[in-house]
C-alpha cells in the first residue's frame, strides 16, 4: 500500500468519510450531552485547537519526508517500538470499527429490519468489506471519492430541508453551563475528530510534503465545518433530537423532511446513503489495518490477512447485545483511547523522533 499514490482529493476523501460516519452515528449527541447549548461554540473552539495540532503534526512530519508513524517509530525505538505502534493502531481500528458496525446494524434493525437477525445484517457488511478490500486501497479511495459528493449532498440537504423545523432557542445560552464546561471539560469532544488518525499513515501515499500539508489542512477545515453545521442542526431540532438516546440523530432529522403529499418519508432513501457511507468507512479502516499488519510482520498474504480481520470484526461486533452498552463504549471508552493514542502516544513518538534526529544532525534520512 505504501507504493500506492493517492491524489489530494482521494486522500481528503478518506479523512472526510470518517468524520461523516461520526456525524451519522451518535457522536454528535455525545457532544451535545456534554456541552449542551454551547456545543456549536465548543466545536469552533476545538476546531481552532485541532488546526493548531495538525499544523504541529505537519511540522513534525517535515523532518521525515515520505515516512509514516510506523517508519518513525522504527527510527526512534527499533522494530519493537514499530510493532507496538502497529498493534495499537490495528487494535484501535479493528475494535472500534467492530463496535461502530454493530451500533449501525442495531439501528438498521430497529428502524427497518426488525425481523432480520442481527448476525445476518452484520454479515452483509462483512461481505461488503471483504469484496471491496480485494480490489485494493486505490480502488476503495476512487469509489469513495465518487460517492462522497452524493453523501455530502444528502447531509447538506437534510440540514437545509429542516429549516422550517428549527428552533434556534436551542443554541442559547451560548456558553451553556459556563466557561469551564465549554472550554475545559468540553475539550474531551475532540474525540469526534479521530479522523486525523489517517494523517499518521498518509505521507508515503501522497506525492510529496506539499501535498500532505494541503491534505491535512483542507481535510481538517472541512471536517470542522461539517461537524459545526451538524451540531447547529441538531441543537435547533432540540426537542426531538436530544430526547432520543438510541436512534441516530441524522436519521431522526430526515424523518421531519416533507415536500408536499408526494414527497414524504424520504428517510428510507437517506438511510440507504448512510449505509453506503458506513460501508465505505469500514473498507477504509480495514484497508489501513491490513497495511499496518503487513508492515510490522513478514506476512505478505493479503487475502489471508483480510479474511482474518474480517472474521475478527464479525466476532467482536456480535459480542455485545445491548445498544446502550455500545453507546457507552463509543462515547466514553472511545474518547479516552483517541486522546491517549492519537493525541498523546503518537505525538510523543514524533516529538522524540525529531529530538533524536536533531541530536544526530540528520536531515530526512529514510529508514532502510
Amino acid at each position: 500500500m505504501n507504493n500506492v499514490k493517492l491524489s489530494n482529493l482521494e486522500a481528503i476523501g478518506l479523512v472526510l468519510i470518517i468524520i461523516i460516519n461520526h456525524l451519522i452515528l451518535n457522536f454528535s449527541k455525545s457532544i451535545i450531552s456534554n456541552t449542551g447549548s454551547a456545543s456549536a461554540l465548543n466545536i469552533l473552539f476545538i476546531g481552532i485547537i485541532l488546526l493548531l495540532f495538525v499544523q504541529f503534526l505537519i511540522f513534525l512530519f517535515k523532518h521525515f519526508s515520505g515516512q509514516d508513524i510506523l517508519d518513525i517509530s522504527e527510527y526512534l525505538g527499533g522494530k519493537a517500538l514499530k510493532i507496538l505502534t502497529g498493534i495499537l493502531f490495528i487494535s484501535y481500528y479493528i475494535v472500534f470499527t467492530s463496535i461502530l458496525l454493530r451500533s449501525f446494524s442495531e439501528n438498521l434493525k430497529i428502524i427497518y429490519l426488525n425481523k432480520l437477525p442481527i448476525i445476518i445484517i452484520v454479515l452483509f457488511f462483512i461481505f461488503s468489506i471483504t469484496f471491496a478490500n480485494k480490489l485494493g486501497i486505490k480502488t476503495i479511495s476512487k469509489v469513495n471519492l465518487l460517492i462522497l459528493p452524493v453523501i455530502l449532498f444528502c447531509i447538506i440537504f437534510v440540514f437545509i430541508a429542516n429549516i422550517k423545523n428549527y428552533d434556534f432557542h436551542g443554541l442559547f445560552p451560548l456558553l451553556g453551563s459556563g466557561v469551564k464546561q465549554t472550554f475545559i471539560i468540553g475539550l474531551s469532544n475532540m474525540f469526534a475528530f479521530s479522523s486525523i488518525s489517517i494523517l499518521y499513515f498518509l505521507p508515503p501515499m501522497v506525492r510529496d510534503d506539499k501535498s500532505f500539508k494541503k491534505i491535512a489542512r483542507i481535510s481538517t477545515i472541512l471536517s470542522v465545518i461539517l461537524f459545526f453545521f451538524g451540531i447547529v442542526c441538531f441543537l435547533s431540532l432540540f426537542p426531538f433530537i436530544r430526547n432520543s438516546k438510541e436512534i441516530m440523530a441524522l436519521y431522526l432529522a430526515t424523518r421531519y423532511i416533507e415536500f408536499g403529499r408526494f414527497f414524504q418519508r424520504l428517510d428510507a432513501i437517506f438511510l440507504l446513503v448512510w449505509t453506503v457511507a458506513v460501508i465505505s468507512y469500514l473498507c477504509v479502516a480495514v484497508a489501513f489495518s491490513i497495511n499496518i499488519f503487513k508492515k510490522i510482520s513478514n506476512i505478505t498474504d493479503y487475502n489471508g490477512i483480510l479474511y482474518c480481520f474480517a472474521g475478527i470484526i464479525y466476532i467482536i461486533s456480535l459480542i455485545s447485545t445491548d445498544l446502550a452498552q455500545l453507546n457507552y463504549i463509543e462515547i466514553n471508552i472511545f474518547k479516552y483511547v483517541v486522546f491517549i493514542l492519537l493525541f498523546g502516544y503518537s505525538s510523543l513518538i514524533l516529538i522524540f523522533a525529531n529530538i533524536k534526529k536533531r541530536l544526530r544532525g540528520g536531515k530526512n534520512e529514510k529508514i532502510t
